[in-house]
């Protein structure tokens, strides 16, 4: 019985995966479609007042570009391609209308500006993946494409960094592109703003503690998790978390834990959860963790070189919904701290 019940849960499991991932795996396969666009001898499509991107297959079929029209309508809805096209006629680029997803992704080019600049920006991201898919929102280039050139060995080794540390590399930030801009272009610019966020005056800073660019950056990380609502209270974790640093202590930080098991939507942290066997684990080695765990704003690297000189060694979160923590000097404050805020969990039923 045990046995007929694991298999009916199997391919319950299975069928759940399947149908989830069938869109994704549909998706994938009408954006490599290829078109007809070589045999096609016009040089541009006229568009009716009111036409949306999502709308356009019926148009692209009847042109003899596409072969068919709801695939692609199906692709413009799923990547939430619905607006409004507000130009008279799209531009046909033989070049770059090859298949499904560089016709749709130059259509959203052609859509976007008049001046063929367009600003572009990344922040709350989670992988490179991220980064590339917000990049590329609006540009003609495509994200799949830009986050494997981004992944690539020889990408990370020119630029100067290991697969760990390359996170690093990646600061939030918002500049102007052209919508044409090319994958390595769009490096270029990445790598000029890098360059340009280390200046002499934060490097000074970073050698002054005795740290890398890198290493600020995921100390920076553990700050950022810690607290990315309450900007202001930032510098006080960073003095707290190089206190540890500098007298030897365990940093002990709750969001490595959480890094490490892969699961970011814990709430209480119990012992069970700090015996995970990780160099992430900051309750089980000492210093920092070899990478950051996720991608800070300026504003918290910053924070980090311009930490708030005290004698604070611990922290625990305020028993409300603040945001705020309590900071101790000593582990007897700390303890009443910790007690407080374990009896409002408890209170609040957040387990």
């Amino acid at each position: 019985m045990k046995k007929i019940i694991g298999l009916v849960f199997f391919l319950l499991i299975l069928g759940v995966a399947a149908y989830i991932g069938f869109p994704y795996y549909k998706v994938y396969n009408i954006s490599k479609q290829k078109t007809k666009v070589e045999s096609v001898s016009i040089k541009y499509i006229e568009i009716p007042v009111g036409t949306n991107i999502n709308q356009l297959g019926g148009l692209l079929a009847e042109n003899g570009i596409i072969d068919n029209a709801e695939d692609f309508n199906y692709l413009a809805n799923f990547k939430k391609k619905d607006k409004l096209i507000e130009i008279q006629k799209i531009t046909i680029e033989k070049s770059k209308w090859q298949d499904y997803n560089s016709v749709l992704n130059n259509i959203v080019t052609q859509c976007n500006a008049s001046t063929n600049v367009v600003n572009v920006q990344y922040n709350n991201v989670k992988s490179i993946e991220d980064i590339a898919g917000k990049l590329t929102q609006d540009i003609d280039l495509d994200s799949a494409t830009f986050a494997q050139y981004l992944n690539d060995e020889s990408t990370i080794s020119s630029l100067g960094f290991t697969k760990t540390t390359y996170p690093t590399f990646f600061i939030p930030v918002k500049f102007e592109v052209f919508q044409d801009i090319t994958k390595e272009e769009m490096l270029e610019k990445l790598k000029n703003y890098y360059k340009t966020f280390w200046n002499d005056e934060r490097k000074s800073k970073a050698d002054a503690l005795g740290f890398s660019q890198s290493e600020i950056t995921i100390l920076a990380s553990i700050v950022y998790e810690e607290q990315k609502v309450k900007f202001d209270e930032q510098p006080t974790i960073a003095g707290l978390y190089i206190n540890r640093l500098k007298n030897g202590w365990l940093l002990q930080a709750d969001p490595t834990v959480k890094f490490a098991l892969g699961d970011p939507s814990i709430k209480r942290l119990l012992y069970v959860h700090l015996e995970v066997d990780s160099p992430y684990n900051t309750y089980k080695h000492s210093g920092l963790p070899p990478g950051p765990i996720s991608f800070p704003e300026s504003q918290t690297i910053d924070a980090v070189l311009n930490y708030e000189k005290h004698d604070y060694m611990y922290m625990c979160a305020k028993p409300e919904y603040s945001g705020y923590h309590n900071f101790s000097k000593t582990l007897n404050q700390h303890n009443v701290y910790a007690k407080a805020y374990q009896k409002w969990l408890n209170a609040e039923g957040i387990k």
